[in-house]
């Protein structure tokens, strides 16, 4: 159900009981009890700060969906069981600027122990990453997060995920490789916006909707709050990009909020995952191998030819198959998949090299790992997609541009699904 009210639940009952006479039928709990509600007679604009805060609040939550497995998280929690809760997303998640012990992930977590567990029940497994989108998001989940065999999932990739097919279909494949794990966790949409006003959240909506689980917007919370002018950007952040100390605070209040109206909320149905997708999620269950873990079902690595295991990779990926800039052996492998992806560091340095990926023996494309807006970080790219699985021999060759400069291949993921 859309949490689209704007103004406390307080406001609203008592606005519903002054409208009632006794002739009349109580309002009940759908659109157009919702609409009949929200009119010039019953509404009473806020007026004070706290007021205006409180519809804030109301306003984050965009949709409560299904919570069936939300309200299974918080009874484990009250039952003073260990609760497994789960982050993934951008630096936001992260914690940058905020700090790790202050961010959302970690204050939200703590909400959930001390209002509905024990006070320490709750385990916190923060997998943020900054710089990256859930096209790196998908191929880390099962290593980072389901391995965890998290209660829930809150998935946060809003202001750095494009708006392209591999955006939306990434993002897709995240939230049902999630939802289908073995766990069965609950998952939760959040979605952040930076100053500009950017944010991918209209698609991730739509996802979020035909899934029909909970999602927050501090997108939609907030922006009403600066165009009137009521908070400045600055309030909430110290760039342009990145929460501050009171920013990640009011995100666990809005996901606090969350807890709330799931806990209040009437039983509902049984979930069930839909059996068809919204925009397409080739890259379910997505399995990667890297130089610490380089074993996974339905690839074969036969050779690292130059490019050497080592320690010193980039953030979320310690190792790399490095290459110090010395000969041209190619990295093979054999592989069954639908769609593969070379993980690798790039930077905005001539120091960096590329390599060109043969396919079956034919060249298929070159990868330049030195990208203008590159700073040492962790980046995915597709290399090729089918519609269903196939066999494929892949080698990536340093090019003869690349000796003396560097290159360090940090993982390998693909995937194994028919496509439509």
């Amino acid at each position: 159900m859309k949490a689209r009210f704007i103004f406390v639940a307080v406001i609203m009952s008592l606005s519903m009981l002054a409208a009632c006479t006794k002739n009349e039928e109580p309002v009940t709990d759908n659109e157009d009890a919702r609409t009949a509600v929200q009119t010039e007679e019953t509404v009473k604009e806020p007026e004070t700060e706290e007021e205006f805060h409180a519809a804030m609040t109301e306003r984050s939550l965009y949709s409560l969906g299904n919570t069936e497995r939300l309200k299974k998280v918080i009874e484990k929690c009250r039952s003073g069981e260990t609760v497994t809760a789960a982050y993934i997303g951008g630096s936001i998640t992260e914690g940058l600027t905020a700090g790790s012990e202050r961010c959302y992930a970690r204050l939200s977590s703590q909400y959930l122990a001390e209002h509905f567990g024990t006070g320490d029940n709750v385990i916190c497994v923060n997998k943020g990453l900054s710089g990256t989108p859930s096209n790196l998001g998908v191929l880390r989940l099962e290593r980072d997060v389901l391995s965890q065999s998290p209660d829930i999932v809150f998935v946060e990739f809003a202001v750095n995920d494009g708006q392209d097919k591999i955006a939306k279909e990434s993002y897709e494949s995240l939230v049902r490789t999630a939802l289908e794990s073995e766990s069965k966790p609950a998952v939760v949409l959040l979605f952040n916006v930076i100053k500009s006003g950017y944010t991918a959240q209209a698609h991730m909506k739509e996802i979020g909707e035909h899934y029909d689980i909970p999602m927050i917007s501090a997108a939609d919370a907030l922006t009403p709050e600066f165009e009137e002018g009521r908070l400045k950007w600055e309030d909430y952040s110290d760039d342009e990009s990145h929460p501050n100390v009171w920013g990640h605070e009011l995100l666990c209040e809005f996901i606090g909020n969350l807890f709330t109206k799931a806990d209040e909320a009437k039983e509902g149905e049984q979930y069930s995952v839909p059996a068809g997708s919204r925009f397409g999620s080739p890259y379910e269950n997505a399995k990667l191998i890297t130089p610490e873990a380089p074993e996974a079902e339905g690839i074969s690595l036969s050779d690292t030819g130059a490019f050497v295991p080592k320690d010193g990779g980039a953030a979320g990926f310690p190792t790399s198959w490095k290459y110090d800039g010395e000969g041209t052996d190619p990295l093979k492998f054999t592989v069954n998949a639908n769609a593969v992806f070379v993980i690798y560091k790039r930077n905005n340095s001539s120091s960096f090299g590329s390599v060109d990926v043969y396919l079956n023996g034919e060249k298929l494309k070159t990868v330049d790992t030195n990208q203008s807006d590159g700073w040492g970080e962790a980046f995915s790219e597709q290399i090729i997609k089918y519609q269903g699985v196939k066999e494929l021999e892949i080698e990536l060759r340093p090019t003869e541009e690349s000796k003396g400069k560097q290159i360090d291949i940090l993982g390998i993921a693909y995937s194994q699904n028919v496509t439509f």
